[in-house]
């Protein structure tokens, strides 16, 4: 039976630090790329919920621009008007039947 040198237990100790290290820089690696992917996700949620909110305030504006205007109209404001009354009431007509 062959006797083991303290060299052999070094080079031993040597390989399987060297493979852990490998195995750990790869976990790290795919463990940093997988948080990676998850805030973004998170980010695109929150930017779609914010596409959303931002979709409902200008449609609240934009009634509120029409209701102004046919306000000026009532008051025998006329021209410019009634044409933005127009292209408003269109503009809503056409989005209303736009399908997401």
């Amino acid at each position: 039976m062959e006797n083991i040198t303290l060299g052999q237990i070094g080079q031993a100790i040597a390989l399987i630090t060297t493979i852990s290290a490998i195995f750990f820089a790869v976990f790290k690696w795919y463990k940093n790329k997988s948080d990676k992917l998850d805030d973004l996700e998170q980010r695109i949620i929150v930017l779609e919920k914010d596409s959303r909110d931002n979709k409902q305030e200008n449609l609240i504006l934009l009634k509120g621009q029409l209701a102004c205007l046919k306000g000026l109209k009532e008051q025998g404001c006329n021209g410019p008007v009634t044409q933005s009354i127009n292209e408003i009431e269109n503009y809503l007509l056409n989005k209303s039947h736009d399908i997401y």
